[in-house]
């Protein structure tokens, strides 16, 4: 089933996504994020902002391809147009989701387009076993 989380952040704003349904075996895959600021035309503001999908309640600080917590990562920008977004292309979430406004200055939109996965027990465990070792 596709689902899609959105909402506004405020500068630099951390939010809880997905709560643990207690269900090992169901997870969501993140498909796609999407992201702009509140006002993107505002001659008055930089336009450009940044966010990152992650899997841990610490607040990255930057885009840190290497660090498993993190799974997604947008940047909107105006002047240039430099618009992209990066998906882990191997996430599976079973526990919480987060995502974090990395712009101090200005609100963020956000829409996360997830789907369903129904796991094994073996994949639900090993799956939840990787998500608590990188929040430990």
């Amino acid at each position: 089933m596709n689902r899609y989380l959105r909402g506004t952040l405020a500068a630099g704003e951390t939010r809880k996504l997905l709560i643990d349904d207690g269900n090992f075996q169901h997870g969501f895959i993140v498909h796609e994020l999407f992201i702009s600021p509140v006002n993107p035309l505002d001659e008055t503001n930089s336009a450009a902002t940044s966010s990152i999908l992650h899997l841990s309640n610490i607040p990255p600080t930057a885009f840190l391809w290497r660090d498993p917590t993190q799974i997604a990562w947008a940047v909107y920008n105006t002047n240039p147009t430099n618009t992209y977004s990066v998906i882990a292309p191997d996430n599976i979430v079973v526990r919480e989701l987060y995502v974090t406004n990395l712009n101090a200055g200005q609100e963020l939109n956000y829409m996360v387009h997830i789907t369903d996965r129904q796991m094994t027990p073996a994949h639900g465990v090993l799956t939840m076993v990787k998500e608590v070792t990188y929040n430990d």
